[in-house]
């Protein structure tokens, strides 16, 4: 009896054993195929609330600040309540669930009235909900540990400890996801919180969480897994892992948020630089729908094909996208504003623009609307509009991206783009690399319907009286001797010399446009422009500051060289003449020579 008592005195002075530990069965290909196959997960896309109807939950500014319930699919506010939201918000079946104040609090989905408050003991690190549950990570005085409350009454249901650091969780089908210590993502049964399975990412970190109604899908910042069999070998090559091509003018994207940075534990501008997609899984590979992918950046969705190349591009009007995601169908996304929009992924038409007729600035929201596919078009997409104000935008932030939007822009034929490029280059607001790019841009972009575009831009003259300055000339000179080698008409051809020529005569033309526009004449000209360049030459070959101009003098020299008997002789007269600047001189020598 003595011995009994003993042990029992010894069993209850030991410590519980801790859920989460480095060393624990893991990547079991067995244990993971009998966890996946008991999620009870729906035939089709599909929102986890009870009504499974389409709904966004938005947090607003103010003192207290606000949570609006919004219907999607009827397009009407179900109901606003005041509440110190410290967290994100979690969609469970008939509640929401977040951090107010310092308390967890759940709140009736239909209403919005407090349903229950429950203590967090110790510091938040994130919260998750499925159909009948509350899931909560936080940092006690003991350590790291994750707790799950009754979604209807509150109770808690259990508690696992853990001897490492946690991230925030995720949930649905009614299992719990809990990263570990960035290497491990176990999988507890969100009934009981018994470690069902875990995965340990063997050559990627596991920083990233997030699930839909059907997949999960965990990584970092390089890729993204999706959860299934094959997630048992742990490593990118033998899993079904994928990746997007992302620009580098868009840095800081990112798949998902970070479960181990307290601070996107709330709604920050994190969510405005986002990877927007959903996936399909082939011979155990990530595929991507034919029209690609999306890319939230702050007022900008930017669409991609699955070869990374910009195909479209949505520009919100005025204020940022705070918020958005992918439902299948669908991009859907809130704005500072309170407008609410639906996107075509195939095209950026927008199909839904709405208003939560709010007064107070959007902080954040949380999507509950997998599968949505909302009908009709209510804005046609107009990429070469929204890229041309894209480029113009006068946002500094945004300097990058413009670079991303003109060459796309570029990329497109019609003289109306042309038009939007140079209007780019006139801008005295732009910054001058951005000009600079736009300049070669215009010269690579070969587009023969361009050149009365181009003419036309010649048509300002330098005039003193008019207070008149021709704008861009030296880039619109570029521009016209990209077009060498292309079919022009004949009368585009003759107005486009003559233009050029009035800017050619004039003495306020600066020696650098000079070179431009002599380019420009001998590349599309096709001998027309060689009597005009000789009365040229002949006119400024002894002058002081044109004549000594190194790059005039080539330009000139050479554009005549390729001419016939008469444009040679010409050169041999100035080559002679003893007027001729010295180094011009030595020049037409050389060329005649060679």
């Amino acid at each position: 009896m003595r011995k009994a008592i003993l042990l029992l005195f010894v069993l209850a002075a030991c410590p519980p054993k801790k859920v989460f530990q480095l060393s624990s069965d893991e990547n079991n290909p067995y244990m993971l195929k009998q966890t996946l196959d008991r999620r009870v997960l729906p035939a089709q896309p599909t929102p986890a609330n009870d009504a499974h109807q389409p709904r966004v939950f938005v947090l607003t500014a103010g003192a207290p600040k606000t949570i609006v319930a919004y219907d999607l699919a009827s397009g009407n506010v179900m109901w606003k309540a005041d509440a110190d939201v410290q967290s994100r918000i979690a969609v469970g079946g008939d509640f929401i669930v977040e951090l107010e104040a310092t308390q967890l609090v759940a709140r009736d989905q239909a209403r919005g009235a407090p349903r229950w408050h429950a203590s967090v003991p110790g510091k938040l690190i994130g919260v998750a909900a499925d159909k009948d549950r509350a899931y909560v990570v936080f940092q006690g005085s003991n350590g790291y540990a994750v707790a799950a409350f009754d979604g209807h009454s509150g109770h808690q249901s259990w508690s696992a400890d853990a001897s490492g650091e946690l991230g925030a969780p995720a949930a649905h089908g009614g299992v719990v996801y809990v990263p570990y210590l960035r290497q491990w993502l176990s999988i507890l049964d969100g009934s009981s919180g018994k470690m069902l399975t875990r995965i340990r990412g063997i050559d990627e970190q596991i920083s990233m969480l997030d699930v839909t109604s059907q997949r999960a899908y965990y990584g970092s910042k390089q890729g993204v897994f999706v959860l299934d069999e094959k997630s048992a070998t742990g490593k990118r090559a033998d899993a079904t892992y994928g990746k997007v091509k992302i620009p580098t003018q868009l840095e800081g994207t990112t798949y998902g948020v970070d479960v181990y940075d307290p601070v996107q534990m709330t709604y920050t501008a994190a969510e405005r630089k986002r990877v927007l997609w959903t996936t399909t899984s082939v011979n155990g590979e990530i595929k991507l729908p034919g029209e690609g992918y999306a890319i939230h950046h702050f007022r900008y969705i930017l669409g991609f094909d699955t070869k990374g190349e910009m195909t479209w591009a949505y520009s919100h009007p005025r204020v940022e996208l705070v918020a958005s995601d992918h439902t299948g169908s669908v991009i859907a996304g809130i704005a500072q504003n309170g407008d609410v929009v639906a996107i075509d992924p195939k095209d950026g038409s927008v199909i839904v623009r709405k208003s939560l007729g709010t007064t107070q600035p959007v902080l954040g929201a949380t999507f509950d609307a997998d599968g949505w596919a909302p009908s009709g078009q209510v804005e046609k997409s107009d990429t070469v509009a929204v890229l041309a104000s894209i480029a113009r935008d006068r946002d500094a932030r945004f300097d990058r991206v413009k670079e991303l939007a003109v060459r796309r822009l570029s990329q497109l034929p019609g003289a109306e783009v042309t038009q939007q490029l140079l209007g780019v280059i006139a801008d005295p607001r732009q910054p001058q690399k951005l000009k600079d790019i736009v300049v070669e841009l215009l010269m690579d972009r070969k587009d023969g319907s361009s050149l009365p575009v181009l003419t036309k831009q010649l048509e300002t003259q330098s005039d003193y009286l008019a207070n008149t300055e021709p704008e861009s000339l030296g880039a619109v000179a570029k521009g016209i001797a990209g077009l060498a080698g292309n079919k022009l008409e004949p009368k585009d051809i003759a107005a486009a010399l003559a233009a050029l020529q009035r800017h050619l005569d004039s003495p306020a033309t600066s020696n650098g446009d000079l070179v431009q526009i002599i380019g420009a004449m001998a590349a599309i000209g096709g001998g027309a422009e060689r009597p005009v360049l000789a009365s040229h030459l002949l006119l400024y070959h002894a002058d002081d500051n044109l004549g000594d101009d190194a790059a005039w003098q080539k330009a000139i020299v050479v554009a005549l060289e390729k001419g016939g008997s008469t444009e040679r002789e010409i050169l041999r007269y100035v080559a002679n003449d003893p007027r001729t600047r010295p180094k011009l001189a030595a020049l037409i020598q050389e060329q005649l020579s060679n």
